[in-house]
């Protein structure tokens, strides 16, 4: 199974400034957009139930996952945002304009950003064929109907 982890120690040494040092990479622009496009089901960790959180999130990702929740000041809130077999685990800053930040992914695939964009055209383009061909199997039944009725 794939697990990558992001977190980076090289940040936590100062540069200055006062915003805090939070050694994971920020999720901002158009990388945040595909992901939480991507990645639709969001859920807090806390809502977890243990049972899942220890049968399906790998080991690595479980201990990257606790060091993100050791430092209280880092995150308010630790999210799972996840599809099918390609989760993330994401740490959340702030409240009405939150900050998010990517912690560890994992899965059954190692899907760059510029995949995830393919497969999320195709998708769309998949539901809207969908709706068309769909449209005109309805417009055909009820042509059907009311023809042989008439």
């Amino acid at each position: 199974m794939f697990v990558e982890t992001y977190y980076d120690a090289r940040v936590l040494v100062p540069v200055g400034g006062n915003e805090p040092l939070i050694p994971y990479p920020e999720l901002k622009g158009e990388e945040l957009t595909v992901w939480r496009k991507y990645l639709p089901k969001q859920t807090p960790i806390e809502n977890l139930r243990f049972s899942f959180f220890i049968e399906t999130i790998p080991v690595a990702a479980i201990s990257e996952i606790q060091r993100a929740q050791k430092t209280p000041w880092w995150f308010d809130r630790v999210e799972i945002w996840s599809r099918a077999a390609d989760p993330m685990a994401v740490g959340v800053i702030g409240g009405e304009n939150p900050r998010y930040y990517s912690i560890a992914r994992w899965g059954d695939a190692q899907l760059t950003l510029d995949q995830i964009k393919k497969r999320l055209r195709f998708e769309n383009r998949m539901l809207l064929l969908t709706w068309i061909i769909g449209g005109i199997f309805f417009t055909v039944t009820t042509l059907t109907v009311v023809l042989q009725s008439g």
